[in-house]
């Protein structure tokens, strides 16, 4: 599993919750001649859904941008999803600290030719998606796991140009699990407080005295892993979960 293909796993769902009412839109735009944001209305297509805040934006916005691009082109909720998914991050690449292979020079000035970029959109408009220790300078030793570098269009979408590195670990997806946000860290730790509860005392209490020390064991280590957890994720504004890290370059 590599994350190109988690990549386009996520747009494929968002093609196919759109994509009759998108082929609709098109027709009317075509025969009719409406514009696009009264074609989206007539419809009755949801506005949160395809992020319509002026006629550019949306489903139209996107199709005109994959044939523009030729391809490859992905909306930042699917690689938001993807970067929580496998506790990745997308930061700019000029963050980056990690090994790069031989074509990714020649992929990019390919695409700075084609698009006519200049020295300042190569510096602020080009992201990198990879685990969080490639952008460290301290842990940069550590082996590559399959980056992805990606080409801000505009705020909801991006290109993606160049992919390199080794295939994600296929248990990574269930390790990341607990990290994705508090929910998910809050079973992961009552479950995990209850298997040591059990292992320490058994797991039928003989008389009410070893049923209380159980049940206060497993009290004392549920709120110590909550306040473990809160303190760690919210103090000097350092998320641990990748619901809210993905995108921060300041908390590593």
């Amino acid at each position: 599993m590599n994350l190109h293909d988690a990549l386009i796993k996520e747009d494929q769902k968002r093609q196919r919750v759109v994509n009759d009412p998108a082929r609709e839109a098109q027709v009317l735009l075509k025969e009719q001649g409406l514009k696009e944001e009264n074609a989206i209305k007539q419809l009755g297509l949801h506005e949160s859904l395809y992020h319509i805040h002026d006629p550019k934006q949306g489903w139209m916005r996107y199709l005109q941008l994959n044939k523009q691009f030729k391809g490859e082109v992905y909306h930042v909720d699917d690689i938001r999803k993807v970067c929580v998914n496998y506790r990745m991050r997308m930061l700019p690449s000029r963050l980056y600290r990690g090994p790069i292979d031989p074509e990714f020079g020649t992929k990019l000035n390919r695409f700075q030719q084609e698009q006519e970029l200049t020295k300042e959109d190569l510096e602020y408009d080009f992201y990198i998606v990879a685990p969080s220790e490639t952008f460290d300078l301290e842990k940069r030793q550590r082996p590559i796991i399959d980056p992805l570098l990606l080409y801000k269009i505009d705020h909801d979408h991006y290109k993606l140009v160049h992919q390199w590195g080794a295939d994600l670990h296929p248990l990574r997806y269930i390790q990341s699990w607990r990290h994705r946000n508090l929910v998910n860290m809050t079973v992961y730790w009552t479950a995990m407080t209850f298997l040591i509860t059990m292992v320490l005392f058994g797991f039928l209490a003989e008389s009410m005295a070893n049923a209380f020390t159980i049940a206060s064991v497993f009290t004392f280590l549920v709120g110590w892993g909550f306040y473990s957890t809160l303190r760690d994720n919210f103090e000097e504004q350092k998320h641990r979960f990748s619901c809210h890290n993905w995108n921060q370059w300041w908390t590593f």
